[in-house]
């Protein structure tokens, strides 16, 4: 190819690329209500709860048990935990503000410690290691959650 020729060809080349980029799906995400307070509904994205070389790193949300389905704030932890062990730790707290958007990402650089047998984390545990699943209708998102009524 020669001059014009290359320049068409790469243009061709690179909006094609950013097409498929564009298009191309996020990674899927199944939340399923697992827990909730007066206050709080849990959901776990069972969509990250493979294990790989033995760490789990389960994504589980804390959305307000009541509001306005226009406020859509919430928070997502991600939680590693070890199999072999039953430890766990905080690897990550995304918050994400009343537009869904992400408002802020604390890393944590949290030491493995035992994860606890009931409640909220041990339920997590449970699920990544013991390969036991919530029941209850699946959301596609956390928005979908909110706009649905918060499982209400």
């Amino acid at each position: 190819m020669r001059g014009i020729a290359k320049l068409a060809f790469a243009t061709l080349t690179v909006v094609g690329v950013a097409a498929l980029t564009a298009t191309t799906p996020a990674a899927a995400e199944t939340w399923i209500r697992f827990s909730a307070s007066d206050r709080t509904v849990y959901l776990i994205d069972q969509d990250t709860l493979t294990p790989v070389d033995g760490v789990a790193t389960a994504r589980f949300a804390r959305v307000p048990a009541h509001g306005d389905a226009a406020d859509q704030s919430h928070e997502v932890e991600e939680l590693a935990v070890r199999c072999s062990d039953g430890q766990s730790r905080t690897v990550a707290t995304i918050v994400h503000g009343p537009d869904g958007a992400e408002a802020e990402r604390i890393a944590e650089d949290a030491p493995w410690d035992a994860t606890p047998s009931g409640g909220v984390y041990g339920a997590l545990k449970s699920f990544a290691c013991d390969d036991m699943r919530p029941q209850g209708a699946p959301w596609p998102t956390i928005a979908a959650f909110i706009a649905g009524g918060r499982g209400d």
